[in-house]
């Protein structure tokens, strides 16, 4: 039943494609996907730095770049889906299993709705997909 895991691989696959797909769009100058609903706050946030780096790019780039290394992050998680299913790599899988499941949490407490199902349905065909 590995075509579950694959499945889960797939769910995740979509979601980061669609989330990169927006995040390529807000990068022109009329984001209308990661901006505030207030639009004078992208104005405000474009001439604002991080406490962090104060001399750094300004808070929307930042948003949108982390926004891009997160997609960059679930399509290496989908990879290594692919991979230990592919290979059979037995104690990467629980470790997958413990990263969809922080998605999850982490998707239902910070984000909205239809990543955090995707998240759950993509993390949940993992178990049956590795272990049936």
């Amino acid at each position: 039943m590995t075509w579950f895991a694959y499945l889960g691989a797939t769910i995740f696959g979509l979601l980061s494609l669609r989330h990169l797909s927006y995040v390529l769009q807000d990068f022109g100058t009329h984001p209308r996907y990661f901006s505030p609903s207030d639009a004078t706050l992208v104005d405000a946030m474009r001439r604002s730095r991080t406490a962090l780096a104060p001399n750094g790019r300004d808070y929307w780039s930042g948003i949108l770049g982390f926004h891009l290394s997160h997609c960059l992050g679930i399509m290496l998680f989908v990879l290594l889906v692919v991979v230990a299913t592919q290979y059979n790599i037995g104690w990467l899988k629980p470790v997958l299993v413990a990263v969809g499941g922080l998605y999850a949490v982490i998707s239902w407490r910070c984000w909205f709705a239809i990543p955090t199902i995707g998240i759950s349905l993509g993390t949940a065909c993992l178990i049956p997909g590795w272990w049936t």
